[in-house]
Order: structure tokens, then sequence, then C-alpha cells
């Protein structure tokens, strides 16, 4: 139960301070903010360390041959131990839950810039309109090449 504690802890403080980099990497793409470089750093970094935290589960669940550490978890006689690995087990959880709301935020934020990037440079190389737009727009575009055709 040891094992099972220590792994579940280090999983909370990892997700804990995710919630908080991923709202900083936020801020700065709605502020359209050229320093995404340092919060992508540390997202990248804790998530290096919940990839290894996530392996040492595995590793741990195979060992007791248990399918999920809520199984493993339940089997156990109740002791104080077990009670503080269920905690564990809720906030480890709930930061899941929260990380997947900031997750389809962040994939939001990305697919309206992308749409932004590809308007932008669809006008500046005047290409002939996609399905996208109106037939009568790509019957009278002035070019008839596409936006990233290999032979510009």
């Amino acid at each position: 139960m040891d094992e099972t504690i220590k792994i579940l802890r280090e999983q909370t403080v990892i997700s804990s301070q995710l919630p908080e980099v991923l709202n900083e990497l936020i801020k700065v793409m709605r502020d359209n903010s050229p320093e995404v470089q340092e919060p992508i750093k540390k997202i990248e970094s804790l998530m290096r360390e919940l990839s290894a935290n996530e392996k040492a589960a595995e590793e741990f669940l195979k060992k007791v041959n248990a399918p999920n550490f809520a199984e493993y978890i339940a089997a156990q006689n109740k002791s104080l131990k077990r009670d503080v690995a269920e905690k564990l087990l809720e906030k480890a959880a709930e930061s899941q839950a929260q990380l997947k709301k900031q997750s389809l935020e962040l994939k939001a934020l990305l697919q309206k810039g992308k749409e932004f990037v590809e308007f932008n440079l669809n006008i500046l190389a005047r290409t002939s309109a996609s399905g996208t737009y109106s037939e009568n727009a790509q019957r009278e575009s002035q070019r008839n090449r596409r936006m990233f055709e290999a032979n510009i």
C-alpha cells in the first residue's frame, strides 16, 4: 500500500501543477503573445514526469495483478493507508477532469488560430477557393493553383 500511496501522491502533485501551466499557456494564446516557449517547456517537463509516473503505475498494477488503482484499493482491508490512497485517487481524478476541460479550451484556441492563419495565407497567396467557399468564387478566381501545391 505504501507504493500505491507514493505513486498516487506523485501523480497528484504533477497533476496539480499542470493546470497552472496550462492556464499560463491559455493566457499567452488569448493575448496573442509570442512568449509561448516557456509554458510549452514547462508542460513538456511535467508531461515527461507524468509519463514516468504512469509507467511506474502500470508496472505496479501488473505486479499486483490489478486492472486499476480503484479496484486494487477497494480490495485492501480498511486502514488509514487505504483512506489516504482513496483520497489521493479522488484528487487525481479531479485534476484529470480539470485538465480535460483545459485541454478542450486549448484545442479550441489552436483551431481558431489555425483557421486565422489559413484564412490570411489564402488571402496573401490569392489561391483558388476550396469547397468551403461558394462555387462562384472558385470559378472567378484569377489563379488556379492550390494553397500547398508542391509545384509553385
